[in-house]
């Protein structure tokens, strides 16, 4: 499956591809510890493409890569089910990656409800509630 990167690894920034450019949704006060894009020529549960991390080396922002899907990030934005897939460039999930997925979800969370609090003035429910790996992972 191709992965195109809105938002490379170590952005500080989250990027959103729309209208054919790449635009900053919002700043973030870490660094992404993945790349972030989406999947080509899906349809998630919001009607967007779906959600997608890119585990191992920083990639250039709208590159196209194959990946294999290797599992799921199970997060619920503003109430709303917002799964990311995880897939990785080799099919390898680390020790560091299962602990970067975490710390990084975590933090996000909050990061995600002070934003919309501070930024749209209303309290939502974002929630992060672990990930799961294909078996044989």
């Amino acid at each position: 499956m191709l992965v195109v990167v809105e938002t490379p690894r170590g952005s500080l920034s989250k990027f959103a591809f729309k209208n054919g450019i790449f635009e900053v949704e919002y700043r973030t006060p870490f660094p992404s510890f993945f790349n972030y894009g989406f999947v080509k020529n899906t349809r998630g549960a919001d009607g967007m493409p779906e959600d997608a991390i890119v585990l191992g080396k920083t990639l250039k922002q709208g590159s196209e890569v194959e990946v294999q899907e290797v599992g799921t990030v199970y997060f619920i934005d503003d109430g709303l089910v917002d799964d990311k897939m995880i897939t990785s460039l080799d099919g390898r999930v680390t020790f560091m990656d299962r602990v970067m997925i975490t710390v990084f979800f975590t933090a996000y969370m909050v990061f995600k409800t002070v934003h919309y609090y501070i930024e749209e003035d209303r309290v939502v429910r974002c929630r992060y509630h672990g990930f799961s790996l294909k078996a044989g992972i």
